[in-house]
């Protein structure tokens, strides 16, 4: 299946969405909202820690978790946040 993220069908709902690379967290929960179910949530992978992004998330969203990464080999900042739907 090849369709935009904002198309595609969520049936079931997801346990949980990851995103890489993708885009602000604001426009990745605008996007696939419909994605995650009830408890879903919403893991992305970021570089820089991302507080900001956090910051201007959209009514209903919290962010559950920031977790620092250690990539070996792999010098920078790398970070996973879990967000779900309040």
């Amino acid at each position: 299946m090849q369709s935009r993220v904002e198309a595609f069908p969520a049936e079931p709902p997801f346990d949980g969405v990851i995103s890489r690379a993708f885009a602000s967290l604001t426009d990745m929960v605008n996007w696939c909202h419909h994605l995650p179910g009830r408890e879903g949530r919403f893991f992305a992978l970021k570089g820089v820690r991302p507080d900001d992004e956090i910051a201007e998330l959209p009514a209903g969203y919290v962010s559950d978790a920031v977790i620092k990464l250690q990539v070996p080999q792999l010098e920078g900042d790398r970070h996973l946040v879990i967000l779900r739907h309040q």
